[in-house]
């Protein structure tokens, strides 16, 4: 007899246990989808902030479609080259838009000319393919020079000794073709290469006066 009654006081030992468990594993379920719900909340949050404050970086004084142009020409060639590349990538621009008598804009938008808006074949990348630029921690000195330039200020020219070309010998260990100056025989023959001389050297662009 003494056998059965500890048999069934055993028996509900292990029932207690295994409704324990489950209680123990119900909470650490809550548990986890609490800790996963509160996660996915503040990563909503967090990437609301992060668009809230890249907005912000270029939305508090909005910018005409020319301005926007001329200020991802600037982040996208030179972003990485602080103020004074940027800068003297806005010279440049200046500097080809009295030359060829076209907007700055325009100008931005040639074809093979500003290898940020070269989409390949000729054509030019849609402005929305290049918003992510509006991230770059340099989008606030770009606007504000954009801002200029497109108002027609005047930038010092000097600084890149009247450049109209340049390249990156970064990123192309040879100077590009026109870097050169050629010279060819009646039949179209190469008879002569000479390396045309740089006007300035900033940072990791090399600056030439073609025109």
């Amino acid at each position: 007899m003494n056998g059965y009654w500890e048999g069934l006081l055993e028996y509900n030992r292990q029932q207690e246990k295994k409704e324990q468990k489950k209680k123990n594993m119900k909470d650490l379920v809550d548990t986890m989808g609490e800790c996963v719900f509160t996660l996915i909340i503040a990563l909503l949050i967090g990437y609301a902030l992060l668009c809230v404050g890249a907005y912000a970086t270029f939305a508090d004084e909005a910018l005409t479609p020319d301005e926007r142009v001329v200020a991802l020409t600037l982040l996208g060639e030179a972003r990485g080259e602080g103020d004074a590349g940027i800068y003297a990538v806005g010279c440049v621009i200046l500097k080809r838009s009295s030359n060829r008598n076209l907007t700055v804009a325009q100008v931005c938008q040639e074809p093979w000319q500003f290898s940020i808006w070269n989409a390949g074949k000729g054509k030019i990348k849609k402005e929305r393919e290049l918003w992510y630029l509006y991230e770059s921690p340099r989008m606030g000195y770009a606007r504000q020079l954009a801002i200029q330039i497109c108002a027609n200020w005047k930038l010092s020219q000097e600084y890149t000794g009247n450049a109209d070309h340049y390249y990156s010998h970064k990123i192309r260990k040879q100077p590009p073709s026109w870097a050169f100056k050629i010279e060819r025989d009646k039949n179209g023959k190469v008879i002569s290469k000479k390396p045309i001389k740089p006007t300035k050297v900033i940072g990791n662009h090399t600056f030439y006066k073609l025109r």
